[in-house]
């Protein structure tokens, strides 16, 4: 025990010039933003009357239809669900395999130098730039409606999203196990099979998994644009107003998704 004078004498040091430095920054950011979104709100425009009798003419029969929700489309709706199932599940491992190879091409570290990463980076920064509702409207133009469409758009709007991630994995990885195999005279080769790819791997897979719980939403809101699946069905009862199988439809959508994202949660626990 100390004496009461030392205990009087101990003083908490002040944090390193660093620390203070990062804080300040931090407010300077907050602030920041909280000024952004305070002009962003003064130049949204909205008709709160317009806005009131919507919500009663369109939020309150919904409402009601899940107090009593139609049977009589159930199986429809669960079929058209599988179908953007295998939408997502195909456009997810469409965008998987080709971003692979891409995410090395946009990783700095693995190149050595900066600026051979640039052109990989820009590549997928561009194909980040199309959202998938644009996509999915691009390609039921060229291939008319149905599930390719919406394949097409999840895949290639995945291999943006994937790409990048990839990229900073590798960017990130433990140069440790790379440096010993090459100090033991292996090849670039064997560095990669042996040191980048145990390492890179299981964040890639469980990137994948959470790629493919966003997919699978997106599957189902890109039949609005008449890309195959249950946004289909969705969007012909929400233009007839039969707010009972819309009801139906969102309750299986919804119980779909939770049944698909615990699953992945899991697996993703397990893989990293």
């Amino acid at each position: 025990m100390y004496p009461s004078s030392a205990l009087d004498e101990i003083r908490i040091p002040d944090p390193p010039a660093q620390v203070r430095w990062a804080r300040r920054v931090l407010w300077m950011i907050g602030l920041t933003l909280l000024v952004l979104m305070a002009l962003c709100l003064l130049n949204i425009s909205v008709d709160w009357n317009r806005v009131a009798s919507g919500l009663q003419r369109n939020l309150t029969p919904l409402l009601r239809g899940f107090s009593r929700p139609s049977g009589a489309v159930f199986n429809l709706a669960v079929q058209r669900m599988f179908e953007s199932f295998n939408m997502a599940v195909v456009g997810t491992t469409i965008g998987g395999i080709l971003s692979f190879p891409l995410s090395f091409l946009a990783s700095s570290s693995l190149l050595g130098s900066g600026r051979l990463a640039i052109p990989g980076k820009a590549f997928l920064a561009g194909i980040r730039t199309f959202p998938e509702l644009l996509l999915g409207i691009i390609f039921v133009s060229s291939f008319g409606p149905g599930q390719l469409a919406g394949i097409m758009a999840v895949g290639i709007n995945s291999i943006g999203f994937l790409g990048k991630v990839f990229a900073d994995i590798i960017e990130g990885i433990d140069p440790g196990p790379s440096e010993a195999l090459l100090a033991t005279g292996a090849s670039p080769l064997h560095v990669f099979r042996y040191a980048v790819i145990p390492q890179v791997l299981p964040e890639f897979l469980s990137t994948v998994l959470y790629r493919f719980e966003v997919n699978l939403r997106s599957s189902a809101t890109l039949g609005l644009v008449g890309a195959g699946g249950v946004g289909v069905l969705l969007v012909q009862r929400i233009q007839f107003r039969r707010w009972e199988e819309i009801s139906t439809i969102l309750l299986v959508i919804v119980a779909f998704v939770i049944v698909v994202d615990t699953l992945s949660s899991f697996l993703r626990k397990k893989l990293v």
